[in-house]
């Protein structure tokens, strides 16, 4: 009945011990999770000032008039489409079918 006693309390010891262990890992595990929270915070608000800088940096100054922008003036739709077909228009290479004093066809 001795043996049986002293294996049972060498077991309950050894649950103790395991049990003691597993919440010193557990604490250790809830600290470095806590540290690496902190620093992605820390992350994020470096990357936060980051994109706020780049923003600022990209955009575009303001144009007030007489610096150098220049404010557009309303054009109807009508005005718009015949400045277009004009722009159009100008662009157009006239296509030289051969005759006359021309050597060929343009086409190619």
């Amino acid at each position: 009945m001795g043996a049986q006693r002293r294996a049972h309390h060498r077991q309950q010891e050894a649950m103790r011990a395991a049990s003691a262990e597993a919440d010193r890992m557990k604490a250790v595990l809830e600290s470095q999770q806590q540290a690496f929270r902190q620093q992605l915070d820390v992350q994020r608000e470096a990357m936060m000032a980051q994109t706020e800088s780049l923003r600022e940096a990209m955009t575009p100054p303001v144009a007030t008039g007489a610096v150098g922008g220049e404010v557009r003036t309303a054009r109807s739709k009508r005005a718009t489409t015949t400045g277009m077909s004009k722009g159009i228009a100008t662009l157009r290479i006239p296509l030289n079918i051969g005759g006359g004093s021309a050597a060929g066809l343009n086409i190619g």
